[in-house]
């Protein structure tokens, strides 16, 4: 089990490796660097403001401090296949967790120590002796190991000593504590991690392993980083996956209008998929920010309309799978139902982020030139992209 173990970590480190070289391109890099300095512009100037620590600072520190505690998922590394395959080695399967225990311990403290850093400046106001910041930090370390052996508690049948609730309940009080006492705050954090190492032991020497609900955590952690990686390069191992979601029942029937066969099949296509609904949501709310943000009239409306532009053109690749299925040839209908439908819904698409877009810019720069340019650049925007872009678009397919 140890050389399994040493065999996936490999083959994972490498293929995160190869995801992280589209990630931090030189573009973002450089993006990252300003917008971190613009941060820390802002950060330093708002600590000045904090000269004397007002009242609600330290309620800051702890809160922060509990959030740090949080971060932790277990990299289990495991397959579908593993219940099946390694059921015989289950009474190994503590070496290859205490591996993996000691690789998430050793990842958790990236995110911790970042998180450490930035508060550091902050823990200087509050604190002026640096025992006592050395026990708010021993506090969040400690904490966020005990919330790792928890997790990995949950995977055997038997389970954590408490529910998920009381677990949070117990790790805010124990934080809340460092805004008075930070040691105490320590010295218990460390009897709390002694006691969850001792239960993890016991679990793992005689306890039953719940293979189903490793491998199902494992799977969501790995599909979580491929939607992150996705946002900047084809991920071939994506799972795609169609979520039902009642709350978005109205905005379904909104899209779909009179409700035609292909109208509604898009509509349902683009508000069930996890790509392209989030990828809307995603576009419109950076679009609304920088709208409603901007003083200048002209880069509102400018950003108005690329913003609706992508959203279009982000949303129009629906097409093709609908026509890349064999049963859509066969339906008796007329071929040109399915144009007809997805010019609808892009429509109705366009209608909506073009309100809200609008509805943002009035919010800080209420004037009435400004709400009939949107109009009419909205108006000119949509009718370049459904009856110019989009049929062309389609007629490129049908080539």
């Amino acid at each position: 089990m140890s050389e399994l173990w040493q065999q996936r970590a490999k083959a994972y480190q490498s293929e995160i490796l190869k995801y992280l070289k589209y990630v931090l391109n030189d573009h973002l890099v450089l993006a990252l660097l300003f917008f971190g300095g613009g941060l820390g512009l802002a950060y330093a100037n708002w600590l000045k403001t904090l000269q004397p620590l007002p009242n609600y600072g330290l309620i800051l520190v702890a809160t922060v401090s509990f959030l740090l505690t949080l971060p932790g998922q277990p990299v289990l590394l495991l397959k579908n296949a593993d219940p099946v395959f390694l059921m015989s080695q289950e009474k190994n399967i503590s070496a290859y967790l205490r591996k993996s225990l000691r690789r998430t311990l050793i990842s958790v403290l990236i995110p911790v120590g970042i998180g450490i850093l930035l508060l550091f400046p902050l823990l200087a106001l509050a604190y002026h002796q640096l025992f006592l910041v050395v026990g708010v930090i021993l506090t969040v370390i400690l904490g966020s190991f005990t919330n790792v052996l928890i997790r990995y508690q949950g995977y055997y049948f038997a389970g954590s000593r408490w529910d998920w609730k009381i677990t949070l309940l117990i790790d805010a009080v124990i934080v809340s504590l460092i805004m008075r006492f930070p040691l105490i705050a320590a010295v218990l954090m460390l009897g709390w991690l002694v006691l969850e190492w001792q239960r993890l032991n016991h679990l793992m020497e005689k306890g039953s392993f719940n293979w189903q609900a490793a491998v199902d955590a494992e799977q969501k952690r790995m599909g979580r980083l491929y939607r992150f990686f996705s946002l900047f390069t084809t991920v071939k191992n994506l799972p795609v996956k169609a979520k039902r979601r009642r709350y978005a029942d109205g905005l379904v029937k909104f899209l779909a209008g009179k409700s035609s066969m292909f109208s509604y099949l898009y509509s349902i296509m683009i508000v069930r998929s996890g790509d392209l609904g989030s990828l809307m949501i995603r576009l419109l709310i950076v679009g609304m920010l920088i709208v409603a943000y901007s003083d200048q009239e002209w880069l509102k409306l400018m950003v108005g309309a690329l913003t609706t532009y992508l959203i279009v053109i982000q949303l129009v690749d629906v097409y093709r799978p609908v026509q890349a299925n064999s049963m859509v040839q066969v339906y008796p209908v007329d071929a040109e139902m399915a144009q007809k439908g997805l010019l609808s819904v892009l429509k109705r698409i366009i209608l909506l982020s073009a309100i809200l877009l609008t509805l943002a810019g009035c919010v800080t720069n209420w004037s009435l030139s400004f709400l009939g340019w949107a109009i009419v650049v909205q108006a000119i925007t949509a009718w370049l992209l459904t009856q110019w872009l989009v049929p062309r678009y389609i007629k490129k397919i049908h080539r």
